[in-house]
């Protein structure tokens, strides 16, 4: 369409809608707008073109200025169907309302907002964003961890020296001399605790840390309870007890009132277990990635074998509990009277006692029974050569069979074998997690240690990190869990 027939068209719209005495329907006022905006394009090209540089008229090419309106309106179009498609909106209406790009933009944003609708347009990762991950990846791939899907260019970044790796840190932050940095002005001036690299080492050394905590070889877990508790106060617990017996109600009889059983139990609280280690300034001028791999999973082996060594000391200590009396003892009823070792005969005795230990203040019988049996190093080969047996092993005829063949759960932990004197002859038989005589509590729950980077003190440079966790290991049932002294 020429520019003359577009003005024609214009006036015919007009016209129309004089003769019939009314105003623009939409329509035609969407097509007399487009018209406008071609004519528009078509005058302002002409006015850009129509002189040049000395100064004279140059002749105009109308079909080229019409077919770059058109391309212009094209891509308009073009544009606001892509943008709205992103959205999932009809792009239809504000083409034909004949809205500009930033129009439809703006109208779009005020759509989100009004109905809190999350566009489809994912979250673009700038160079630090995508640096970072390359680099914590390509890190802990040099320390020797087992990355699935390392980030794209770790493999690259593994290869340099941690010296290497801070300045390139620091030249992604702006520093523009990082290359010309000594060792001593790197830690001194730019390796702070909100630093990249600084942040990149402090991430290597928690996936280091939790990685060994959640593997360190121990076995508490097993077949302590866990429990939480949501601050450091003591926390007073009752050992529930027994209900009365119903009784025969007879005809119009009145129900008869009661109270339910039960006693003091063992008051459990929180205690903070921590340390503190650094890395110093030699190991890093060193390059020294092994302490990075090595000495954060030392202390959370350390960590967490505390806590194993604390249940076990607890077990095999026999301390007096919250009645006074000590754990195992006569008046407790769980000390097996069949002193030996592993054998059906102790097994026995032991499981007997356990089914038989009465609910508090009442002479009901809980039936408990056992699961686990916990035995020294010392005596985990004979506990599987009974367990593991079809047979009663300690009897010539082969033909008796062993009624505990797979019947119970063996733990054996090197911690019993010199928590005592007689340690490596001690053994214990217990009840399932639930009911088990041990609780280890942790503050709201959280089982995994914290580790943290800070600043070193004034003077010293290096790295430094605090390690620390809360719990607390309580004895909180004497009747799930019966003790053998052995031989």
């Amino acid at each position: 369409m020429t520019l003359e027939q577009m003005l024609a068209r214009q006036q015919a719209i007009v016209n129309a809608a004089k003769v019939q005495q009314r105003d623009l329907s939409e329509a035609e006022k969407s097509e007399f707008d487009n018209l406008q905006r071609s004519i528009d394009a078509i005058r302002a090209s002409a006015n850009n073109t129509l002189t040049g540089n000395s100064g004279t008229p140059e002749p105009v090419n109308v079909e080229d200025l019409q077919r770059q309106a058109m391309e212009a309106e094209r891509q308009r179009t073009i544009d606001i169907d892509s943008l709205c498609r992103s959205f999932e909106y009809d792009a239809q209406e504000y083409i034909k309302e004949g809205k500009s790009l930033d129009e439809v933009r703006a109208l779009i944003l005020e759509k989100q907002i009004a109905e809190k609708k999350p566009s489809s347009v994912g979250i673009i990762q700038d160079e630090g964003d995508k640096f970072r991950a390359a680099a914590k990846d390509g890190l802990s791939l040099r320390v020797g961890l087992q990355v699935e899907k390392p980030a794209p260019g770790a493999t690259e970044l593994r290869n340099l020296s941690l010296r290497e790796l801070a300045k390139e840190t620091l030249r992604l932050e702006g520093v523009a001399n990082a290359s010309r940095l000594s060792d001593d002005e790197l830690l001194r001036q730019y390796m702070t605790p909100t630093s990249l690299f600084t942040g990149i080492m402090d991430q290597t050394a928690r996936t280091v840390f939790e990685k060994a905590y959640t593997e360190a070889s121990t076995t508490y877990q097993l077949w302590t309870k866990r429990g939480t508790l949501k601050d450091f106060r003591p926390t007073k617990t009752y050992q529930v007890g027994t209900a009365g017996e119903l009784l025969l109600v007879p005809e119009n009889g009145e129900l008869k009132h009661d109270a339910p059983n039960a006693e003091a139990g063992p008051q459990r609280q929180l205690l903070t277990f921590g340390r503190q280690f650094t890395m110093s300034r030699q190991a890093f001028i060193n390059d020294d990635v092994d302490f990075i791999s090595t000495i954060p999973a030392l202390y959370a082996q350390s960590a967490r074998l505390g806590i194993n060594r604390l249940v076990y000391q607890l077990l095999a200590k026999n301390p007096a509990i919250w009645d006074g009396k000590q754990l195992f003892s006569s008046d407790h009823g769980n000390i097996s009277s069949v002193g030996s070792a592993p054998s059906v005969e102790a097994l026995s005795d032991m499981r007997i006692k356990m089914r038989n230990q009465k609910a508090a203040g009442g002479e009901v019988k809980l039936n408990i029974p056992a699961k686990f049996m916990l035995v020294p190093t010392a005596l985990e080969t004979k506990a599987g050569q009974l367990i593991g047996a079809s047979v009663d092993p300690a009897q010539t005829n082969p033909n008796i069979p062993n009624p505990f063949f797979n019947s119970f759960t063996i733990i054996s932990d090197a911690e019993l074998d010199e928590a005592t004197e007689n340690g490596v002859k001690e053994w214990y038989l217990t009840a399932d997690q639930l009911r088990s005589p041990i609780q280890v509590d942790y503050l709201n729950g959280v089982d995994m240690p914290t580790i943290v980077m800070k600043q070193p003190p004034a003077g010293q440079l290096g790295y430094m990190w605090d390690i620390y966790i809360d719990y607390g290991v309580t004895i909180v049932d004497y009747k799930t869990a019966i003790k053998n002294n052995g031989q």
